[in-house]
């Protein structure tokens, strides 16, 4: 999928003209950054006179709304306010370079019509750890714990809370309305059973009244947006675009799925060891309370089996075995593999 025009070099000049940036060299690395993912954000590391910064161009379309985060360009504007003030409380988030003028980013349009806000960034080295060991699972509990505090210790910076249950629930409904006519029966009836089993797990992840819940900010600390160097130490974390406010179980759900890997992001393998690490660097019952539990084991299951690959996945199952009914079996298949993997999640918390 192409998402960005040829003349790259032209345009990144174009953004850095209105950070006052004045430079007679610029260096743009020869490979993007970017992963293409469904935002459609295009991110190149450059050189600025021999100086290295991070450039993010954001397509004008990331701003139609986010399933489970909150995306608009006043959105933007608090999350990379809010960097400031993770700095100034000792957290290693990326410094961002201002804009000539008092605002927080730059807007810039392509030969194509294309609209493009641009980000500016002091460049950060360091490595990412994907294969999970118990010191890098202790140091993400402290810094998460770390996060949700200093979160806190404020309130000029307000963000919308995010209900993480009622995407979910959404999409429960989207896949319950798929046509399960044709599938044979087995199939149909694993399909159903799943379906089952993720109602139940969202009945028991919405929320009771509990001290736990008051909101926090968070950012999307997973293993691709965290540095590290080579003693395993966090140098940085390097992406704003989901800061917004949360709840803690709802976040260290996704903070166990992430660290509790063993073998990689790729990878299903997960460890008991490392949740319960985490969770202890995180200094948990000082915050959580035991009716916590069922809901954090809820969540934890969502975010792994629940998720939106998950959710993509199975409607292109579904749709491509409608056509050809022996796809069913790579669709059974799929749910096997979804099932295993809760299964796993679902473990990491036990005693």
């Amino acid at each position: 999928m192409k998402i960005f025009h040829s003349n790259t070099r032209n345009l990144i000049c174009q953004a850095l003209k209105s950070y006052g940036l004045v430079f007679r060299s610029l260096e743009i690395e020869p490979v993007s950054l970017t992963t293409y993912g469904k935002h459609g954000d295009v991110h190149f590391k450059i050189l600025i006179e021999g100086h290295p910064y991070s450039i993010r161009l954001l397509p004008e379309q990331r701003y139609t709304g986010s399933a489970l985060s909150y995306s608009t360009s006043n959105a933007l504007a608090l999350q990379l306010r809010y960097t400031d003030y993770l700095r100034t409380q000792g957290i290693p988030f990326m410094e961002r370079v201002k804009p000539e003028q008092d605002t927080f980013f730059t807007a810039i349009t392509d030969p194509d019509g294309q609209h493009w806000t641009c980000c500016l960034f002091h460049w950060m080295d360091g490595r990412h750890v994907t294969a999970n060991t118990e010191q890098t699972a202790a140091r993400m509990g402290q810094l998460a714990r770390q996060l949700h505090d200093v979160s806190l210790r404020q309130q000029e910076i307000q963000f919308p809370f995010i209900d993480h249950t009622v995407t979910y629930q959404r999409w429960l409904g989207d896949l319950q309305r798929l046509s399960i006519s044709r599938m044979p029966k087995p199939v149909q009836n694993s399909f159903q059973e799943y379906l089952t089993l993720t109602q139940q797990h969202l009945d028991t992840a919405r929320h009771p009244k509990s001290s736990s819940l008051q909101p926090v900010i968070s950012t999307d600390l997973n293993s691709l947006n965290i540095l590290w160097d080579s003693d395993q130490h966090i140098v940085g974390i390097v992406d704003h675009e989901h800061i917004g406010a949360t709840d803690r179980v709802q976040d260290l759900a996704w903070l166990i799925k992430w660290y509790a890997r063993t073998e990689g992001i790729g990878s299903h393998d997960v460890s008991g060891r490392l949740a319960k690490t985490l969770l202890a660097h995180y200094n948990s019952p000082t915050v959580l309370v035991p009716e916590d539990d069922p809901r954090l084991a809820a969540l934890l299951w969502l975010s792994g089996c629940f998720n939106l690959h998950f959710i993509e996945r199975t409607k292109q199952l579904v749709f491509d075995a409608e056509n050809n009914p022996p796809g069913y079996d790579q669709f059974q298949l799929h749910l096997q593999t979804y099932r295993a993997r809760g299964e796993q999640l679902s473990g990491l918390l036990r005693n």
